[in-house]
């Protein structure tokens, strides 16, 4: 890659491609669920129908709404902008996070992503003393459900302004509970998540990678042949505990 001159402004693009710690890619990892259904088997179906949906809702919003109208207005898919060499941590056991993620999930490109509405969501700090944000955003949600829905051209056209925001909001911070005065400390904002509100679709050709592990490659590249037909792409496998020169080796497809 060529620079201009110093007197001349560098592209924000070349920029970008520099940083380390910014990724071009979203990933989103399977975990195992209630039945028995493995992370495995999740990201197996998750490839078959081309859907990754969303069965959990999120955001501060989220309690309050059980049991009204609005209640799966939170549901969203979520996502990690980690760069790809470091997807390794997400897999990790992590003290006090109550989410056990697998080495199994698949990555698109953060611009298809944008294009279907994944986005950033907006850490709020709930630290005593911090409330200016989540009390007025409290208050919101709470005439939302006091006053009758303002007319929407968009999907979803009765939900209000408020809840659609609030999918793409996560809280943090230290302090005391007032229900049994336990400690308590929630920041998980290196996690740098984004989300999709409700369940995203898409096509083999929209997924830059698949991830799960090494010794699993042959045996996964197998089912996710059996299930797709023949004529659909399959994307690269990669292992997310390899470092970035054995990924991008992989995905130029060349030998080591």
């Amino acid at each position: 890659m060529s620079y201009p001159p110093a007197h001349q402004p560098v592209a924000v693009e070349n920029l970008l491609h520099r940083r380390s710690d910014l990724s071009t890619f979203l990933v989103h990892l399977t975990r195992d669920r209630a039945g028995g259904v493995s992370a495995r088997e999740s990201l197996l179906a998750i490839l078959r129908d081309q859907q990754v949906q969303a069965v959990n809702s999120f955001g501060p919003a989220a309690p309050l709404l059980k049991g009204t109208r609005f209640e799966d207005s939170q549901r969203a898919v979520c996502f990690t902008e980690t760069p790809l060499e470091h997807t390794w941590m997400m897999c990790q056991p992590i003290a006090g996070r109550s989410v056990r993620l697998s080495s199994f999930g698949l990555a698109f490109t953060k611009e298809w992503a944008r294009r279907r509405g994944v986005n950033p969501i907006w850490y709020i700090d709930i630290t005593p003393g911090h409330d200016w944000l989540t009390v007025p955003i409290d208050r919101l949600v709470q005439e939302a459900l006091g006053e009758p829905a303002l007319p929407f051209t968009q999907p979803n056209g009765d939900l209000p302004d408020i809840l659609r925001l609030t999918p793409f909001m996560e809280q943090m911070g230290t302090g005391t509970r007032s229900s049994d005065g336990a400690n308590y400390r929630k920041d998980f904002s290196w996690e740098r998540e984004w989300r999709h509100q409700g369940d995203l679709v898409f096509s083999l050709n929209d997924v830059m990678t698949i991830f799960a592990p090494e010794s699993d490659h042959a045996s996964f590249a197998r089912d996710l042949h059996a299930r797709q037909p023949a004529q659909e792409r399959i994307p690269p496998l990669l292992d997310p505990n390899w470092s970035l020169e054995r990924m991008v080796i992989a995905l130029t497809q060349t030998d080591g």
